[in-house]
């Protein structure tokens, strides 16, 4: 039944509008439920983005790290073989020395 053929227009057409409101509302309410939706899968997906940049940047830096403690490595390696290397050329120089005063002394 329709306002126009209703007894009571005005109820029925309360009625009608009331239907109508209420349709809107849960419209509107779909309607925000999924835009609640659509903005936490984004944030999610803006999340995720930024941990596997934040990762790969991780990454790339432990690498440069990696390859930094090896440069370390070799150099402390080198630096420690020039100071046995002048160790010895000091203990050869030292035991000249005290040959040579040696001689001088008899």
């Amino acid at each position: 039944m329709s306002m126009f053929t209703s007894r009571n227009p005005a109820g029925a057409a309360a009625g009608e509008l009331a239907l109508l409101t209420m349709g809107i509302a849960a419209t509107m309410s779909q309607a925000a439920a999924a835009g609640r939706q659509a903005a936490a899968e984004r944030k999610e997906k803006r999340a995720a983005y930024k941990y596997a940049t934040e990762l790969v940047e991780a990454r790339g830096r432990a690498d440069e790290l990696g390859r930094v403690a090896m440069r370390a490595v070799r150099h402390v390696a080198s630096l420690e073989a020039e100071v046995r290397r002048l160790r010895v050329a000091l203990q050869q120089r030292q035991a000249h020395i005290e040959r040579n005063r040696d001689r001088g002394a008899a």
